[in-house]
């Protein structure tokens, strides 16, 4: 809270210094969102949000699974932008019932195809990884890619793109402020003095994250993005764990049927492989991820990989079109209605370390889905999901199915 607090008051006042020189807001609206900015338009500032209301209904196994719904996004987001070279964005989600920082960053746009940002973010590492969850084709992400993604942290990212090209480079860390308090002193049953309490930094890990990818075919028939992505991760000294973890497709149910603790950890490296193609008005996306942990010589490496495909058929709403800035495929327009479906393995039992604190296991699974892009800010899907997992998940073999649906509105 008293981060969030700080953030919000320091973008407040930056863009107060701003404004004052440059006169009154005025109050625009167009294109369904609205902003605030100067008379001369050096200076923007828009509060934007987005809300997503989720339920599932779970055809169980031997687990038992707790069907129900969720808030399962409550977002809201400040951007300010001056003089078209500078901008600030702080992005903070309620749905837990407490402040969690997604976004706290500080861009230079170098010119209007390439940017410097400071903060903390998403690292750029492949397609779903970096991709808004206001946009994903489905309810949740890839189970690949939730157990191997690198997340958030805090760092300094670079990137460049064109009609061709597109890279994104970075360096970051795991930063944590620890706090030691003072110590009291003895002098003859008195308490003269008390030391002060210390502040400092810790880093928990770090290390450097890339994407690269190419569009040799885009046209209004066909598109075509080939991509990779790179991470090298240096573990904590102190700790020398890792962990990768995911649920099986859905939210609602918070279990991790996937888990596994890879301890005495150096260091990771892990390779991405990622392809687009759409022809008109159908779809193909699919990741290939890869991760080795490197341990202390008297442990054997721990390697695990997993991957997905997915298909789009947009029954409704014209043809599919790419976003050379982000790399991917962009929102469908409103009205649209789109067919989905979904095949995933995610694979984190190593043979070689049997001894690891949950063994990993192996899932499978597959969606079905429907997405109905009712108005620009407002969305509504439908997800089926089948499930199977092998005997070293964190509750052994089963196999169960789900039926899930979201409405979702941003502004």
């Amino acid at each position: 809270m008293k981060n969030f607090t700080l953030s919000l008051l320091f973008l407040l006042i930056v863009g107060n210094s701003m404004a004052q020189k440059n006169s009154t807001l005025n109050w625009i609206f167009q294109n369904d969102t609205s902003h605030f900015q100067t008379k001369n338009q050096k200076f923007k500032l828009r509060f934007g949000g987005r809300i997503f209301a989720d339920a599932a209904y779970y055809f169980e196994d031997k687990t038992e699974l707790e069907s129900g719904g969720e808030i399962r996004d409550l977002r809201l987001r400040f951007d300010l932008a001056y003089a078209k070279k500078w901008s600030a964005s702080i992005n903070v989600d309620f749905s837990e019932m407490e402040i969690d920082m997604k976004d706290a960053y500080v861009k230079y746009s170098i010119d209007s195809n390439r940017f410097l940002r400071a903060g903390y973010f998403l690292e750029p590492f492949g397609i779903e990884q970096t991709e808004s969850t206001n946009s994903t084709m489905f309810m949740h992400v890839a189970s690949t890619i939730e157990a191997f993604r690198p997340g958030r942290n805090i760092g300094v990212e670079y990137n460049w793109w064109n009609k061709s090209y597109n890279l994104g480079l970075g360096i970051f860390g795991d930063i944590e402020i620890e706090e030691e308090k003072g110590r009291s002193y003895y002098y003859y049953g008195y308490y003269p003095y008390h030391s002060q309490d210390e502040k400092k930094l810790s880093f928990n890990g770090y290390g450097v994250s890339s994407r690269f990818s190419i569009t040799p075919i885009q046209n209004n028939w066909n598109i075509l993005h080939l991509g990779v992505s790179g991470n090298y991760w240096i573990v904590d000294k102190e700790d020398k764990k890792l962990r990768y973890q995911s649920r099986a497709a859905t939210h609602v149910e918070n279990e991790r049927f996937l888990n596994v603790v890879i301890d005495n950890a150096k260091s990771q490296l892990m390779y991405g492989l990622e392809v687009i193609y759409a022809s008109q008005n159908y779809s193909f996306q699919s990741e290939f991820i890869k991760t080795r942990v490197n341990r202390d010589s008297e442990f054997n490496d721990y390697i695990a990989e997993g991957w997905y495909a997915q298909l789009g058929w947009m029954i409704k709403g014209g043809n599919y079109k790419y976003s050379n800035q982000t790399a991917r495929l962009s929102q469908p327009n409103k009205g649209a209605i789109e067919i989905t479906f979904r095949y995933n393995e995610t694979d984190l039992f190593d043979t070689s370390n049997y001894y690891l604190k949950g063994m990993g296991g192996r899932q499978r699974d597959y969606t079905v889905g429907c997405n109905w892009y009712i108005t620009q800010n407002m969305m509504a899907k439908f997800n089926y999901t089948n499930v199977d997992l092998d005997k070293y998940a964190i509750n052994g073999e089963e196999n169960f199915n789900m039926i899930q649906t979201r409405l979702q509105f941003s502004f």
